[in-house]
């Protein structure tokens, strides 16, 4: 099976054209280049490649007219369209042309160079993703109060209403009688002091 590694870089811009024709060719790829979508169509229609990247904006036939001839001539090579104006529209129209990458200029080289190492071989983006196992967790709700093991202490709706009306009555209780209480254990004391002193302890 032939090595897929045959990409055309298109460009209005020469300099730029040559640039990453150099930095692309240093990878192992073969690379041609274009200067628009007419030269890049010519081209094409004589020696096919597996990947074009394109710039959007350019004189005469776009990038986009150039990925309709694609899709509708030769639907299996991969196609990147990059520019310096993002919009959404534009980015979802190459995508339903069957786009497979949409670039924001400026691009780093290791952005593009993975762009293209995922066109030429889709597995790879798989096989870069992790694999997670995520196994389904159960969770046991614990009792509020446990007692006797697994005996759970629960209220009826009664014992809760009776609980509620008698709050009241317990908190004036210990209002009214401790204080009644403490006068009682007082006037002990103090009888017993009274009671001493005029009716001293004999020898």
């Amino acid at each position: 099976m032939m090595r897929k590694n045959r990409v055309m870089f298109v460009d209005d811009e020469e300099g730029v054209r040559v640039s990453w024709q150099r930095f692309l060719q240093d990878r192992g790829l073969k690379v041609t280049t274009a200067p628009d979508g007419a030269s890049a169509i010519a081209e094409l229609s004589r020696h096919p490649v597996d990947v074009v990247v394109s710039d959007l904006r350019m004189p005469g036939t776009d990038g986009l007219e150039l990925l309709k001839w694609l899709h509708a001539r030769q639907p299996d090579t991969r196609f990147i369209l990059f520019t310096g104006y993002g919009d959404m529209q534009v980015e979802r129209r190459a995508r339903e042309l069957g786009a497979s990458d949409y670039l924001e200029k400026p691009i780093s080289p290791d952005v593009l160079a993975h762009a293209i190492d995922v066109a030429l071989d889709p597995g790879r983006l798989h096989a870069a993703l992790p694999v997670v196992d995520v196994k389904p967790v159960r969770v046991v709700p614990r009792p509020a109060v446990e007692l006797k093991g697994a005996e759970r202490a629960e209220r009826t709706p009664l014992q809760t209403v009776g609980l509620l009306v008698a709050a009241p009555f317990l908190g004036l209780a210990f209002v009214v009688f401790l204080p009644v209480i403490g006068l009682g254990a007082l006037a002990w004391i103090v009888t017993r002091h009274i009671k001493g002193a005029l009716w001293p302890a004999r020898a």
